[in-house]
């Protein structure tokens, strides 16, 4: 949930400096399908019934990949937004990758883990009895410093481990949120570098 506060932060600032919230809902996003997808099945493989069930406690890791498949190829269909779409589809891949490298899961290093949010935590993710799309981190490991090892923690104990990737994703979607509500000049024609750009990307130019 901390991942929401740099694009909730670029929304205001941007407000601040004389832009509108509203310019979000004209965003020409492609693969709208299939980004609620892979949002709807990472959501699913947290519900009670679905989350202790047979099928995901053999095939989550498998149904998580397949989410954050299409969750990049939904990243990939907007990249004609530009440079902080790119960012972003640059640290869903990098996460990516270190969860196929795993076998399906994200590494989260204990220390750091035991840090943000205390032993108790550290014990729930050892229990593998229900499906969780973090593992502790051990020995065999791959991609350690790209896996879950930063953390975070605010005033009154809200914290979490980050990885690399989920930095990168957080701040392309922020930089997008930010450059999309922001005020722009018009040219002679009333468009804005932006939307010449967005339209450009729209027909393929």
């Amino acid at each position: 949930m901390l991942l929401l506060l740099p694009p909730l932060l670029a929304v205001v600032l941007a407000t601040l400096r004389g832009g509108s919230p509203r310019a979000l809902a004209a965003l020409p996003l492609c693969g709208g399908g299939v980004l609620l997808a892979a949002l709807a099945v990472q959501i699913g493989l947290y519900l009670p019934p679905v989350r202790a069930s047979a099928l995901v406690a053999h095939a989550g890791g498998a149904l998580y990949v397949a989410s954050l498949g299409l969750a990049l190829v939904g990243a990939l269909r907007n990249r004609g937004l530009g440079p902080a779409v790119w960012v972003a589809t640059l640290g869903l891949a990098l996460n990516a990758l270190v969860i196929v490298a795993n076998g399906g899961y994200m590494p989260v290093n204990a220390v750091a883990l035991r840090a943000a949010q205390g032993a108790p935590r550290v014990r729930a993710v050892a229990d593998v009895r229900l499906f969780n799309n973090t593992h502790l981190a051990g020995p065999t490991t791959r991609l350690t410093p790209l896996s879950d090892v930063i953390p975070v923690r605010l005033a009154g104990g809200v914290g979490n481990v980050y990885s690399v990737g989920d930095f990168l994703l957080t701040a392309g979607i922020a930089a997008l949120v930010y450059g999309t509500t922001r005020p722009r000049s018009l040219d002679r024609e009333g468009h804005t570098p932006r939307s010449r750009a967005w339209g450009r990307a729209r027909h393929g130019l």
